[in-house]
């Protein structure tokens, strides 16, 4: 009884191992591939001796169109110094391919399909102004592209640009550059391929500029795209080629380099003119002169590392510096030479011109017999002063006139020591009339360099 047992149970589990078996296989059979509407499809356009290589047109004296879009992802970098622009793009491209093209009702209805790049034509396009080692390989070959059923054919390469782009550096840093290169085919001419833009002169407030990512230092001011053809060759035989050219003009955001080095600059300018107000006892005239000096130098520097060295424009902030650091030379040379009038020595006497040039400087007419009277007081050096004289009949005279035969009061002089002028107050004259020329010089140059940069051309 128990082997009875022992090959029925035996037997039982023999009977459910073919039964799972057989159902394992039943649903791991291969479904049939042809009945599979993609599957057919797939198979039908490329099954019949497809080839990527050729041109995908029923005639062959047809041209080929491209419509192209541009989509600005984000601007990257404007390098001033080495002349080149960084920016992410996308790029639209869209034709027709008519050996791509099915009837939807043979195929359930399928409207479109995805095609990996290397299995599909596309144009052989490229950008000028590249700078890569080689020339620019639009997109990948695990790329997809979207086919529909009458034929066109969508390709989105994405793009990340470095080109050259030719800056202007005359109104830095409150510049506006424009950028442009352009978007053509290697080796097909226009017999073969057009190039044609879907938004023809279209600005950035348009598409261009909605998604595009925001630089911290640049704004996109506008895009313009407009066709453009040119010659390979010459003579007779030329070819010409299709192309795209995108302008980008840029903006810059001149706020922190405003503050940064427009206004320490304007300070400064402003502070150049008060090295004549310091008085020569101080001792600090030469060595404030000297440090301004060095100050120009200095931010012209920075300058020149940040703007490439070009000839075909003149930065109009670059020769404001420069000429503050001229003014700044000429003050400590001027300077040089006042300090030099202050320490001479009294004993030396004091030559005419050097009395008409201190009588004038303070705005008083020129010593005259029988006309202003010198006066030494404790508020300045010298003070002029001008009495009052009785015209034709005796006047009024001041306490202490000394009267000679013709009537008329001669020249009176309180004396606390001598009244005699000295080298001090030809220095004093010196400084006085070099401080205000030199602030009204200062302060043109900086008005004019402020409406310059405000109004460009």
């Amino acid at each position: 009884m128990a082997r009875l047992h022992f090959v029925f149970q035996r037997f039982t589990y023999f009977f459910l191992f073919v039964y799972f078996t057989v159902n394992t296989c039943e649903c791991q059979t291969l479904p049939n591939y042809s009945e599979i509407a993609f599957y057919k499809l797939h198979s039908d356009l490329f099954g019949t001796g497809y080839n990527r290589n050729v041109r995908p047109t029923l005639d062959s004296s047809q041209a080929t169109v491209v419509n192209v879009k541009l989509k600005v992802l984000s601007l990257r970098d404007v390098h001033m110094k080495e002349q080149q622009m960084k920016m992410m793009v996308l790029l639209e491209f869209e034709w027709t391919d008519e050996l791509l093209q099915w009837q939807t009702h043979n195929y359930e209805q399928v409207q479109a399909i995805f095609i990996p790049q290397k299995h599909i034509w596309v144009p052989d396009l490229t950008v000028d102004q590249y700078l890569g080692e080689t020339y620019l390989k639009m997109g990948d070959d695990s790329l997809l592209l979207k086919v529909q059923s009458d034929g066109k054919v969508k390709w989105s390469p994405g793009l990340t640009l470095q080109t050259s782009c030719a800056v202007n550096i005359r109104y830095y840093p409150f510049d506006q550059q424009v950028c442009d290169w352009k978007l053509y085919s290697l080796m097909s001419d226009t017999r073969q391929l057009v190039l044609h833009p879907r938004h023809p002169r279209l600005h950035v407030d348009g598409v261009y500029g909605q998604d595009a990512q925001q630089n911290a230092e640049w704004e996109i001011v506008s895009v313009v795209d407009e066709t453009c053809d040119f010659n390979i060759s010459s003579g007779s035989n030329s070819d010409t080629m299709s192309c795209i050219r995108y302008s980008f003009t840029l903006q810059r955001r001149s706020i922190f380099l405003s503050l940064a080095l427009v206004t320490p600059t304007l300070l400064l300018a402003l502070l150049s003119a008060l090295v004549f107000s310091l008085p020569a006892e101080s001792g600090e005239k030469v060595s404030m002169g000297m440090t301004l000096m060095l100050t120009f130098i200095f931010l012209l520097s920075i300058l020149m590392d940040v703007l490439p060295g070009s000839s075909l424009q003149t930065s109009v902030f670059m020769v404001y510096l420069v000429g503050l650091c001229a003014c700044s030379a000429l003050s400590v040379v001027l300077t040089v030479l006042v300090l030099s009038l202050h320490h001479r020595p009294d004993s030396l006497p004091l030559t005419k011109p050097a009395l008409f040039f201190v009588q004038c400087s303070t705005g008083r007419a020129c010593v005259k017999k029988n006309g202003p009277v010198l006066r030494k007081t404790s508020v300045a050096p010298i003070v002029f002063v001008k009495e009052c004289c009785e015209k034709g009949s005796a006047g009024k005279r001041a306490k202490g006139d000394e009267v000679v035969g013709n009537g008329r009061p001669e020249e009176v002089v309180e004396r606390s020591g001598s009244a005699e002028m000295t080298w001090r107050d030809v220095a004093a004259a010196c400084d006085y009339l070099f401080s205000r020329l030199f602030l009204v010089v200062i302060i043109l140059a900086t008005a004019s360099f402020c409406v310059i940069m405000t109004w460009p051309e």
